[in-house]
């Protein structure tokens, strides 16, 4: 095929009926990173390869443009008859597309594309910590499940994505029930450099060839999953000295961050990395500064934390939120980005921030009255 993957993803994604928005949702990447892709200006982590062709029901051979198809028609119906299912922020719906995916592995118990799609929906599923999309009573089941496709997946598929996609979750999960020796296990099947990756071997390549506007594009899309890998380092570090009862080092770490993230970007303001569910550096920024007392501080912060969204609320345009960004650092060079984005979805993550339970002494705070209050009435 001659179109590049970032058409490819671009006619998958309108041939499903998404948006920018609600594909980066069920990646966990920013829109942005969507819009990078089928501009070509980026392009998908390794990591997000297989999860892509799982989200759209094609092989990852497609997406490369090696192949049309590799996999069982039916199979890619199954996967995304189960996508259409879900519906943010009601858990009821997840699980409905989880089962959907369990009944077509009854009948098709080896097809990895559906494996690999129930895999990373059960890892969601299984543990608390990801707050509503926690499946609760049937938790403890659906991990089960899920280290037994992991397991399949590293025994039988031949993609390193597919196995080091599993040996992640099963260290999630083998944490998560206190097998720590085989949580270790799996951790030391991973590389101890951050730049072994796709676009920086991609980036090699291109520079002995002397394609400097590739290498350059390669470089840059590195460095920007490198920085979301840096947010969610700081994220851990600032939770570890938190949870240590350092809250200053742990305030440290995240202003730090900020001051990082300020030099690269200078006035710009690309969204955090962060995603809603699993919280933002500012809002465990207020966390911090709640435990030795400064709730002004803290307030700061959370306020930094919703009212990107706001503003972005305010972009109304007809039937969609418009949002447009142009990256210029040289270091994550962008080009303009122009996404629509679903007004409830906006009002109803907002929500879901300001209901934290780490910020909830704050709900008394004449200025959290006036931002919950902001948020209730956007129409």
């Amino acid at each position: 095929m001659s179109s590049t993957m970032g058409q490819i993803i671009k006619d998958l994604r309108k041939k499903s009926g998404f948006t920018q928005e609600e594909l980066a949702e069920r990646l966990g990447v920013t829109y942005q990173a969507v819009s990078k892709w089928e501009n070509n200006t980026g392009m998908p982590d390794i990591s997000q390869v297989v999860p892509l062709a799982s989200i759209f029901g094609v092989s990852t051979d497609m997406l490369f443009g090696i192949a049309d198809t590799t996999e069982n028609e039916e199979a890619w119906k199954i996967v995304q008859h189960a996508n259409s299912l879900e519906k943010y922020g009601e858990i009821e719906t997840y699980l409905n597309a989880y089962d959907a995916l369990l009944n077509g592995l009854k009948k098709y118990p080896n097809n990895l594309i559906i494996m690999i799609n129930c895999m990373n929906l059960g890892i969601s599923l299984s543990l608390a910590e990801n707050g509503w999309i926690y499946a609760k009573e049937r938790a403890k089941e659906i991990a089960s499940e899920t280290i037994r496709q992991a397991n399949f997946v590293i025994a039988n598929s031949k993609n390193i994505t597919d196995i080091l996609s599993a040996r992640q979750i099963l260290v999630f999960l083998y944490c998560n029930q206190g097998k720590f020796d085989l949580a270790t296990s799996e951790a030391r099947n991973f590389p101890p450099r951050a730049d072994l990756t796709l676009y920086s071997n991609m980036a090699i390549v291109n520079e002995y060839m002397n394609n400097n506007e590739r290498t350059a594009t390669y470089l840059c899309s590195n460095i920007d999953y490198t920085l979301q890998a840096l947010e969610n380092d700081i994220a851990r570090l600032g939770k570890a000295y938190y949870n240590d009862g350092k809250y200053t080092d742990a305030i440290a770490v995240y202003e730090t961050f900020f001051e990082i993230m300020s030099a690269i970007f200078k006035n710009e303001t690309p969204l955090p990395y962060h995603d809603f569910d699993s919280g933002d550096c500012y809002l465990l920024l207020a966390e911090a500064y709640l435990a030795i007392g400064e709730t002004s501080q803290a307030m700061n912060a959370v306020e930094k934390s919703v009212m990107y969204y706001i503003d972005l609320y305010n972009t109304y345009e007809g039937n969609k939120i418009i949002h447009r960004s142009n990256i210029k650092s040289p270091v994550v060079r962008g080009t303009e980005l122009i996404t629509s984005l679903p007004k409830e979805i906006i009002k109803k993550k907002l929500f879901y921030k300001l209901s934290k339970n780490e910020i909830q002494t704050l709900k008394q705070e004449t200025r959290f009255l006036e931002l919950l209050d902001i948020v209730n009435n956007l129409s």
